[in-house]
């Protein structure tokens, strides 16, 4: 009597660290499963206009919390400052300020009046299909935007007519592509096997608790109802002594 009064009756301490795992192991799977999953979603790229990079069928995974891109990030963007219903994927080659151009028989773009270096173009040729001379200033908040093979890529070069200097506006881009192997990706959606686990374990923890009290209290009421009859048989006997 006096354990269960107590409140620290067999099975507590289990019932308290189930109950610590499931609360840890839910966190956990939700705080992965949002932030690796629902805001950095893996998605497939649908043409080959990002070769070499990122070829045609190849899974990218994009960070939807974005807050600001630079130039030479992917960037996840709403296209319909070109006039289409859909989303789109490219590179972000100008911002803001910045002077793009290219003169035909240039063998690079340049960017503020500089050869602009472009590693990640297909077959090193950042001018391939170009349809002819252009010279952008980029308007403040917004982005003139290139796929890397650039003989396949109908990009800003390609949209004077839809929109400013053929650039969307930086509250267009809905996401930048994030490597699949960043930390922050890989601990986010490790976080949740480990947080089902937990639960997992917290449940069988739980289970294992509830046994254990309910054998406590399945023992105890026995002996106890014994003490109560023995007690009254004695206190009759004195009385009628």
């Amino acid at each position: 009597m006096i354990v269960g009064t107590s409140g620290r009756g067999p099975g507590r301490r289990l019932g308290v660290v189930a109950v610590a795992l499931l609360v840890l192991g839910g966190v956990l799977t939700c705080v992965g499963g949002l932030g690796g999953y629902f805001f950095m979603p893996t998605r497939v790229m649908p043409s080959n206009h990002m070769r070499p990079s990122h070829p045609a069928g190849g899974s990218v995974v994009f960070n939807l919390l974005v807050t600001g891109v630079d130039r030479g990030d992917v960037v996840l963007f709403d296209a319909a400052a070109w006039g289409e219903r859909n989303l789109a994927v490219e590179r972000v080659v100008a911002v803001g300020g910045d002077r793009i151009a290219y003169t035909p028989g240039d063998r690079t773009l340049t960017l503020n009046g500089r050869p602009l270096d472009e590693p990640y173009v297909l077959n090193g040729d950042p001018v391939a299909g170009s349809p002819g001379a252009f010279d952008v200033t980029v308007p403040e908040g917004r982005l003139f935007l290139l796929g890397d093979t650039r003989g396949n890529s109908d990009d800003s070069r390609y949209r004077f007519q839809e929109s400013e200097g053929g650039t969307v506006p930086l509250s267009a881009v809905k996401g930048a592509l994030i490597d699949e192997d960043d930390p922050l990706v890989v601990g986010l959606r490790s976080a949740v096997p480990v947080g089902g686990g937990l639960a997992l374990l917290g449940a069988v923890s739980g289970v294992f608790a509830l046994r254990s009290r309910r054998r406590a209290t399945g023992a105890a009421a026995p002996s106890g109802e014994g003490r109560g009859t023995d007690d009254a048989c004695v206190t009759g006997v004195v009385a009628r002594g």
